[in-house]
């Protein structure tokens, strides 16, 4: 398959551009900054642009046949994550619009998106730990962000494409187990987090999978 993926250079899209060319997909990778995609194959095409730029994100999706992005930024409500020159806030909605206006334009159907537990109805009733993460955490460090993401989400449900938005728990390091639970109704239980690896591969999987299709599974372990 032809996919292009935005937010090719971060923890989890680095993953998940190694497992899309494992599978052997050809792989558009759409970065702000070339210097940081480091991964390099026949079948990878690496698409320098802006996000925000909807010329360049139609340029960049047209050719292909689905879409996977996992687009992110430091915020400014993070003091220990600051935003760095060239990160500007909204970033993940502002693409998001471009990236489903491209779409229809080109004519795909499949977008596979990475938002976060906690955005959206998620939030409701979240248990403890998810109670902890949502009124200790989330307000002094990741505000923006998770408001960035609402907007995302928005859009994303709003449109007539073959959307599938996924809510990682906490996102880790840790390696590809293939042994995580999806649902639409997933909690933050005993271990509320999940490796960018595990993520990585369930996106990969969703690009086929149509269970989960205009649906917002969590995962975690």
């Amino acid at each position: 398959m032809r996919v292009v993926i935005f937010g090719p250079t971060g923890g989890t899209g680095r993953r998940l551009v190694e497992r899309a060319i494992a599978e052997g997909h050809e792989v558009t990778a759409f970065v702000r900054n070339p210097s940081r995609m480091t991964a390099r194959h026949q079948r990878l095409k690496v698409v320098v642009g802006d996000a925000f730029d909807p010329g360049q994100v139609r340029e960049a999706v047209a050719g292909n046949e689905a879409v996977i992005s996992v687009l992110g930024s430091r915020q400014p409500s993070n003091p220990l994550h600051p935003r760095r020159p060239g990160d500007p806030h909204g970033v993940v909605s502002a693409g998001a619009a471009n990236i489903v206006a491209a779409m229809k334009e080109h004519g795909l159907r499949r977008l596979v998106c990475q938002t976060a537990w906690g955005v959206g109805e998620s939030k409701q009733d979240p248990g403890l730990a998810g109670a902890f993460f949502m009124n200790v955490l989330v307000p002094p460090l990741l505000r923006d962000e998770y408001a960035d993401k609402e907007a995302q989400e928005k859009t994303v449900r709003e449109s007539d494409l073959e959307w599938i938005i996924v809510r990682p728990m906490i996102l880790t390091n840790g390696p590809w187990t293939n042994d995580y639970r999806a649902r639409v109704d997933l909690k933050p239980g005993r271990r509320p987090y999940i490796s960018r690896a595990d993520v990585a591969d369930f996106l990969m999987r969703q690009l086929v999978d149509d269970t989960f299709v205009r649906d917002t599974p969590a995962i975690g372990y």
